[in-house]
């Protein structure tokens, strides 16, 4: 086919394509649609013209009605019957002529809005006199004939008028849908234009961030891998078993009371109850005990294991013989043996180590320094994170736009060759 037309050319029915360049068809358009309104606006002036002198013959039509009498054969009721509705059907005449006032503005939406209105007014005369004119009819048959030819007359020139606008109207109509694709053509292009230059500023943005990160990242490994982060961390590690050794003391102290527990809760019930009263001396030993036991060595706590030898030895605390005894002995055991004070030692000597690391550990800025940078790059990587999910959200907004604009543009072609009804092609930038 091809061949064909470029041997023979085209047929002589076959239309001429026409190619527009899309920067020049919003003026091409406006054109074409000052056209259409111009070829119209003389057909509309004529119709108004004739819809006018219809209007004046009504005028005349009402009052050659107004002096009109009935026919002969009606008798006097029939008259006054008759009389009735003719003041209906002059009344309803004269609010037809106020209500339809032909418009100066020759415009084809002037023209579509004046015949809806008078279209509207011409029903409602109908329904308000539809009865009367039955009346006026059989009384006052050439008048009636008037104003029912006069009236048809009238709603023939409207539908002239209809049918001279329904066509450009509705051609104008889709050259306006045009106008609305042109303009929302361009907003897409301006937004497709700003949300690219986002996308540029974000990617930026990202790969300064990331270069920032990567930077921080290799000074907190040049951090970890120098020679002050080992021996801060072995003094570290040396920590954590000095108080693992510390713990493991205090749980043995604490352990050696344990058979006590029961005795010194009904010491101090007794006390409180007042039915054995404890010196102010022994009361404090005895809360500490209990509280602490660990804490309790840095006392004397003599005071408390003779009380306590006494009252096992007295019954006074109500324990079965066989847990007195087992008291008694550990009571015993603790205040003469070395193994409690051996513990403490131990402990205070724990104590006293932890104290010297923490102490080296504290004149060491290397943890801090450490622990600053981790910050600083957790605090970095969420400004990189979140530049990379506003890069993700542009994006997928900019590949939405641009199917909007190929969409739009496709609807503009089809109501730019449903307006014009030619084969044309527009060529976009």
């Amino acid at each position: 086919m091809d061949f064909l037309k470029k041997l023979f050319g085209k047929g002589k029915d076959e239309p001429e394509e026409l190619h527009l360049e899309f920067e020049n068809l919003r003026e091409w358009s406006k054109t074409r649609y000052e056209r259409e309104v111009n070829a119209a606006k003389p057909l509309i002036s004529d119709l108004y013209s004739v819809i006018g002198n219809k209007l004046e013959q009504l005028r005349v039509d009402k009052k050659a009605f107004l002096a009109a009498t009935p026919i002969e054969s009606a008798d006097k009721k029939m008259g006054k019957i008759g009389d009735s509705n003719r003041d209906v059907i002059v009344d309803n005449l004269e609010i037809l002529d106020e209500k339809i006032t032909v418009p100066h503005d020759n415009s084809i939406e002037g023209a579509y809005t004046f015949y809806t209105e008078a279209v509207s007014h011409m029903d409602t005369f109908l329904d308000n006199t539809r009865k009367s004119m039955l009346y006026a009819k059989k009384l006052y048959p050439t008048e009636y004939n008037k104003i029912s030819g006069d009236l048809a007359h009238l709603n023939h020139a409207l539908s002239d008028l209809f049918s001279t606008i329904e066509g450009p109207r509705h051609k104008l109509g889709m050259i306006s849908n045009i106008f609305a694709d042109i303009e929302a053509i361009h907003n897409l292009e301006s937004e497709i234009m700003e949300c690219r230059d986002n996308i540029q500023e974000l990617e930026n943005k990202y790969t300064s961030l990331d270069e920032i990160l990567q930077g921080a990242k290799s000074d907190l490994e040049e951090l970890v891998n120098g020679s002050e982060y080992p021996r801060a961390e072995a003094i570290n590690s040396e920590i954590d078993d000095v108080r693992q050794q510390a713990q493991d003391v205090e749980a043995d102290i604490k352990r050696m009371f344990t058979p006590l527990s029961k005795a010194l809760s009904r010491m101090k019930k007794q006390d409180e109850n007042g039915i054995h009263t404890l010196s102010p001396q022994v009361r404090n030993i005895l809360d500490t005990v209990m509280q602490d036991p660990v804490s309790a060595l840095d006392n004397n706590l003599d005071p408390l294991y003779d009380e306590l030898i006494l009252r096992l030895q007295s019954d006074s605390l109500g324990l079965k013989d066989k847990k007195k005894d087992k008291t008694l002995e550990q009571v015993h055991s603790i205040k003469t043996s070395s193994s409690l004070k051996s513990l403490y030692e131990d402990k205070k000597k724990y104590d006293n180590r932890l104290r010297q690391l923490r102490d080296q550990l504290d004149q060491m800025d290397v943890y801090r320094q450490k622990t600053s940078m981790e910050k600083d790059i957790s605090k970095k990587q969420e400004a990189l994170f979140s530049t990379e999910d506003k890069l993700e959200d542009e994006t997928e907004r900019l590949q939405s736009l641009e199917e909007q604009l190929v969409n739009t543009k496709s609807k503009l072609s089809s109501h730019v060759n449903d307006a014009f009804e030619e084969d044309i092609e527009i060529n976009f930038r």
